[in-house]
């Protein structure tokens, strides 16, 4: 009987120091990639809002937010034998949901370095709501828009920001008062992610003034109307 209490123990022990060493794997988006079309039965899960996931995703994604509400309900219904693969928009999410995983027993958790900022700067094929790409814009044809205009007013911002909604109204204001002098550029960060990249944006609402093609203005914050005329002013 002592013998068997000394086996079990043993098993305990060791079955804990594995748990105690299980860690997720980060993987390149090339081997991301790589793993996830060689993987048996894999689970591929998209961490972000599911108002980021409807814009864009990967193929084969489903969305379960890590920071919702019943993340932690939804993962206990997955097989914990199963290939887990997670992305985000950087790699912090995921990185967070990884650990989640693991703690809760996950045996093969795999997260995106970069998250899908390095997924499409490695030019992988993303899905694409084509309902939802509004305001969508590469850096190239960012660049045109402030060259081929002589004063433009870029308002950064995204469909979940309640600040960048509330300031909606003032944009479209400064507009129709100014016409054809002034070119409003309006620029989803959740879409846009190799713009919101090059700038690091971290802050929205933000609102650039370019004159001439040079910038000559750059805050982060809810702006009224009379406070993007005062901007504004010295360049119409």
């Amino acid at each position: 009987m002592k013998v068997n209490n000394k086996i079990i123990v043993l098993i305990m022990g060791l079955s804990m120091l594995v748990a105690c060493g299980a860690k997720s794997e980060l993987l390149s988006p090339s081997d991301f990639a790589s793993s996830l079309s060689m993987a048996s039965n894999p689970v591929l899960l998209d961490v972000r809002t599911p108002e980021e996931f409807s814009s864009s995703h990967l193929e084969g994604a489903s969305s379960l937010n890590v920071h919702g509400s019943n993340f932690e309900n939804e993962i206990i219904k997955l097989d914990k034998e199963a290939p887990i693969y997670l992305y985000c928009k950087s790699g912090a999410r995921s990185a967070a949901a990884a650990e989640i995983l693991v703690n809760a027993g996950f045996s093969s958790v795999y997260d995106l370095d970069g998250g899908l900022l390095s997924w499409e700067a490695s030019n992988l094929p993303v899905l694409v709501n084509k309902k939802a790409s509004l305001n969508k814009y590469t850096l190239e044809e960012y660049n045109q828009i402030i060259d081929s205009n002589k004063l433009v007013l870029v308002d950064f911002y995204a469909d979940w920001c309640g600040p960048c909604k509330m300031m909606a109204p003032h944009i479209k204001a400064v507009k129709e008062k100014h016409g054809d002098k002034l070119k409003i550029l309006k620029v989803d960060t959740d879409k846009s992610l190799a713009i919101g990249q090059h700038f690091n944006i971290t802050g929205i609402p933000l609102v650039k003034v370019y004159f001439e093609g040079k910038e000559v203005y750059d805050k982060v914050g809810y702006h009224k109307q009379e406070e993007l005329e005062e901007v504004l002013k010295s360049y119409l």
